[in-house]
């Protein structure tokens, strides 16, 4: 009798080492597929915002691209409009037409730009937009003949040159923001 519980005890153990060695097994395995799975789902997240960051890069250099063009296709409307009223006086209908569709552009995609530029960038927007409204103010003025003392054509050319120093400016914020030069001063990493 002594042999036949050692026998049955031997046989309990080991189905109870067998038991727990299954146990144990299973444990660690959905532990390391619980791992694997959250290291799929961290490195998925990480592809989506590299995705996002990506597609907000384009999208924000498209977007200063496209305000950098209007921004200089208003300022060569506003130029004609200035050439125009020195060897004429006055505007013609299609000039107007042209200063309102350009002019029309650019506040469309001025507005555009407030949405996704970067504060500093929103800053050299700012100085051009007010100069640009100056500028188109007075020559509206000077059409319409409402001017004050203080406008003239030669006013006109003056504000026109005084704004390329702002584009400049415009253009190094707006590479500075996408990444694509040093700011002023700063010397190349």
């Amino acid at each position: 009798m002594g042999g036949a519980v050692l026998t049955l005890s031997a046989a309990v153990i080991g189905s109870a080492v067998s038991l727990v060695s299954v146990l144990v097994t299973q444990r660690f395995t959905q532990q390391v597929h619980r791992r694997e799975q959250d290291r799929i789902e961290r490195h998925r997240r990480e592809d989506l915002e590299r995705a996002r960051a990506s597609r907000l890069l384009e999208e924000r250099q498209a977007t200063y691209v496209r305000f950098s063009a209007a921004a200089r296709t208003a300022r060569d409307a506003l130029a004609a409009c200035m050439y125009d009223m020195r060897r004429a006086g006055t505007l013609e209908d299609t000039r107007r037409e042209e200063l309102k569709q350009r002019w029309d552009a650019y506040v469309a995609q001025h507005a555009e730009t407030h949405i996704i530029a970067s504060d500093e960038v929103l800053c050299a927007v700012g100085r051009v937009n007010g100069a640009l409204r100056k500028i188109h103010g007075l020559v509206k003025r000077l059409d319409t003949g409402w001017q004050s003392p203080s406008d003239s054509v030669d006013a006109l050319k003056e504000q026109i040159d005084d704004l390329w120093p702002g584009l400049v400016a415009l253009r190094e914020a707006m590479r500075c923001d996408l990444d694509l030069q040093q700011p002023a001063g700063q010397p190349a990493s």
